[in-house]
């Protein structure tokens, strides 16, 4: 796809990256089945560590970009949604048409009201506008950021993991290989240096 001047399309979602275990695919010798050590940061009956991770996929670099986050609500979603105009304002795209699925923090009436007015402020002040287009339901094929999330637990989720930011870093040096980026392209992925940070 190629970009129209003044003109940016990408793709927004986030997933849930669990510390350990993760289920994974492995061979054993026959009658002994691998066994989960019983040693664990957490207590029984409590979920195991995880992260969110909010990405955007450009459409036409095909380039993925992500942060993290404790969770996803609007709240984080507007955080997220902030950075992605701040890091496509920088581009000097003037208008960035954004799809993302119908997750109930995607459609939250407050988000899309702190947008509207984000687009009048943006207006009269000839700054970016963004323009939201909700997938249809039940779609998963129209995100490509779908393939991304599975091919990126594959790679990193069969390895146990000592800590968040230890999981963190994999995601982040893996999504840095998918994208081909030179260190300066890292480094310059978002202004705030939260994207992919090392």
């Amino acid at each position: 796809m190629k970009r129209h001047e003044g003109w940016a399309a990408a793709f927004s979602d986030e997933s849930w990256f669990v510390l350990w275990p993760r289920q994974s695919s492995t061979w054993a010798q026959r009658k002994r089945p691998q066994r989960i050590r019983k040693a664990k940061s957490w207590k029984k009956g409590q979920a195991p560590p995880s992260t969110c991770w909010y990405a955007d996929l450009d459409a036409t670099t095909r380039a993925v970009t992500g942060e993290w986050h404790d969770t996803w609500n609007q709240h984080e979603t507007w955080e997220h949604l902030k950075g992605t105009i701040r890091r496509y304002a920088a581009q000097g795209v003037r208008f960035l048409v954004l799809f993302w699925d119908n997750a109930p923090w995607h459609l939250a009436q407050r988000l899309r009201a702190m947008l509207a007015r984000y687009n009048r402020h943006a207006k009269r002040h000839g700054r970016l506008r963004v323009l939201l287009v909700a997938l249809p339901i039940k779609a998963p094929w129209l995100m490509p950021l779908e393939a991304v999330f599975g091919q990126t637990k594959r790679a990193v989720g069969p390895v146990e993991r000592e800590s968040i930011p230890a999981l963190q870093n994999a995601v982040e040096r893996r999504l840095e290989r998918r994208n081909g980026w030179t260190e300066e392209e890292r480094q310059n992925a978002h202004p705030s240096n939260q994207l992919l940070s090392a």
